[in-house]
């Protein structure tokens, strides 16, 4: 029987204002808030008592840190107010840094971290993919066409494709700014100058799904928990490690997560260097357990394909203004959304749906002014 697998978005972050949340409830899908379980381990052993509240206790510094920089509007990176964390410095970088912004504590800023919304996050049984696809069943789509050029003036604007010219009044440019920042769009007139400072401040992160499906759940926390490890080793400054959701709704697929900058020079490197990155990590804590419990693996990394180039966007240490910027529209013809415009729930699923819907309000009533 096949299981569903998020190649992609798999949380469903702030539950309290996720349309996608209300809508898969109406709709059949089995929703359920995001346990809290974890388990740390050390070599090949679990971590005592002990070792987990020195964990905790540090993982606690780290965002106190964070949080006082962000509250006082400071755009400085966390490595530059981040307090000695000890022999548990590499590991709590890796949770809180790749783990959950997909950037390393010198690749995103303080202030617009402190920006985001924080709710409680959940899981759709049947997959988000699932879900999402059920939302948009109606909403007529046309894919594989790549866009090329878009040409903007007083007369509307003219967006020549690999399978044709659109004309239009209006566009909304949705593509990540990875993509827009490498200049795979080209645009003419091209953007005033503060625009595309923004789309160079607003850098994607990186992150690699390592889908594992067991057939024994070995890792010593139940469905839907957290696995971390102590992480010892950086490579050229990001953690060299990766932390876990485990058996994801009882499918036995787990997700081995890699971020940051260590996540893309694996993605260079390809599929088959990740994953045998993760395999002979967890080999190495569990012996033998991995390889006789092993039943399928996939590796979804998104840094080099070319239509995204990253996971999604967070500013840059001094770069908190850049999603600003970006929401202002250009002579009324070109208007930019999607999750790095977010104002609160940016790098979501939820959060690209939401700014999608609110320019598009605001250019039905430019037009009709």
């Amino acid at each position: 029987m096949a299981s569903p697998y998020d190649t992609g978005a798999h949380w469903l972050h702030y539950r309290e204002a996720n349309p996608f949340a209300d809508y898969g409830i109406r709709n059949g899908f089995t929703l359920y808030e995001s346990p809290d379980d974890e388990v740390l381990r050390i070599g090949d052993r679990k971590a005592t008592e002990a070792e987990i509240m020195a964990f905790g206790d540090a993982v606690e510094d780290a965002l106190r840190a964070i949080t006082r920089a962000g509250r006082g509007r400071q755009d400085v990176s966390p490595a530059s107010v981040m307090p000695d964390l000890g022999a548990w410095s590499h590991s709590v970088h890796l949770a809180l840094g790749p783990y959950e912004m997909a950037k390393d504590f010198d690749h995103f800023s303080c202030a617009d971290w402190y920006s985001a919304e924080d709710g409680t996050d959940y899981y759709c049984r049947e997959g988000f993919g699932t879900l999402f696809a059920h939302s948009a069943r109606d909403v007529p789509v046309t894919l594989n066409t790549k866009a090329q050029r878009i040409r903007w003036g007083s007369q509307g604007v003219r967006i020549d494709t690999d399978k044709g010219t659109l004309n239009a009044r209006a566009v909304v440019v949705t593509v990540s700014t990875g993509a827009l920042a490498s200049g795979s769009i080209a645009f003419e007139p091209a953007l005033p100058p503060d625009m595309e400072e923004a789309m160079h401040q607003l850098t994607m992160g990186h992150y690699t799904h390592v889908a594992l499906r067991f057939k024994e759940n070995f890792f010593g926390v139940g469905e839907d928990g957290y696995f971390y490890y102590k992480v010892n080793e950086l490579s050229n400054g990001s953690p060299k490690g990766f932390a876990a959701l485990i058996d994801a709704s009882g499918t036995g697929i787990s997700y081995c997560d890699i971020g940051g900058d260590f996540a893309r020079q694996l993605a260079q490197e390809g599929e088959a260097a990740t994953l045998d990155f993760v395999l002979e990590e967890l080999r190495r804590m569990f012996g033998g357990a991995v390889d006789r419990n092993l039943l399928g693996t996939d590796v979804a990394e998104w840094s080099t394909n070319p239509l995204v180039q990253g996971s999604y966007a967070s500013a840059e240490p001094g770069g908190a203004k850049a999603r600003r910027k970006l929401r202002k529209n250009i002579a009324g013809r070109i208007w930019f959304a999607g999750e790095a415009l977010s104002r609160d729930d940016w790098a979501t699923v939820a959060g690209a749906h939401k700014s999608g819907l609110k320019t598009a309000k605001l250019i039905s009533q430019a037009l009709q002014a």
